[in-house]
């Protein structure tokens, strides 16, 4: 009888601390995240937004910038798909991100990759895909590489017609891939979302975000892969009403 009480015990245990590591990890990365990039704008049709980065330091946000002007889609935000956090209720008439709408993901994105025309330069320390002519970003929705950067001459099967020649486009130079719609990838719901350099101040991108190129050099430095970066993304007045509910800067 003891036996199974204990049984019974740990079994009710497991469950509540993969409960307690889901929402950690899921419903509030916040909870593990040391580092933030935090863009806001105007409006839900705003092309020019403000970008600012902090850091945690004893359970704090401390500002590390502030004040730096980037540039979203050329329509604008749309919900995207990030962490589990669901936002749509907080306003329900704003567009969702779906493929080639020229609009930038709103939602809170994870950090993990960086790219560049050079050899992997010592400062950066997150991991860092080297741009050859063979390096793309598959935005054909029905292929089974879709929202992916894939080196296609290792590709055994190239199964799209459309896809972004990352090596050619000066943009790329130095950039950072947004962790928008890859967990549970959706076809349609967007893809090949960066951060940047941008074409010019107040220029729209295709759905990225993007800035001067000493910001997004700065930035893909300062990153740190040990502090689980994330990249948030909003219209100013929804980040000040999850701002306390999220212990936000």
């Amino acid at each position: 009888m003891k036996l199974f009480i204990l049984l019974i015990f740990f079994v009710v245990l497991s469950v509540f601390m993969s409960g307690v590591t889901k929402g950690v990890s899921i419903s509030n990365p916040l909870k593990i995240s040391g580092q933030i990039i935090v863009v806001k704008a105007e409006s839900w049709d705003s092309v020019n937004a403000v970008m600012s980065l902090h850091e945690k330091k004893g359970g704090i946000w401390q500002t590390v910038k502030h004040g730096i002007p980037v540039v979203l889609g050329k329509k604008g935000l749309g919900w995207g798909r990030g962490f589990n956090i669901d936002y749509v209720d907080i306003d329900k008439n704003a567009p969702v991100k779906r493929e080639g709408d020229g609009k930038s993901p709103a939602g809170i994105f994870a950090i993990r990759q960086a790219f560049g025309f050079s050899e992997k330069p010592p400062s950066i320390k997150l991991p860092y895909i080297k741009l050859t002519r063979d390096i793309e970003c598959v935005d054909d929705e029905k292929s089974t590489q879709y929202n992916r950067i894939v080196d296609s001459s290792t590709v055994p099967v190239r199964d799209w017609k459309s896809s972004e020649k990352m090596s050619g486009i000066d943009a790329y130079k130095t950039g950072i891939f947004v962790e928008h719609n890859t967990e549970k990838v959706e076809p349609g719901c967007g893809s090949c979302i960066f951060l940047h350099i941008w074409e010019a101040p107040g220029k729209g991108t295709s759905g990225c975000t993007a800035m001067a190129e000493e910001h997004i050099l700065f930035v893909t430095e300062w990153l740190d892969p040990s502090k689980s970066p994330l990249f948030l993304q909003f219209t100013a007045d929804i980040y000040e009403r999850i701002r306390k509910d999220l212990e936000l800067p």
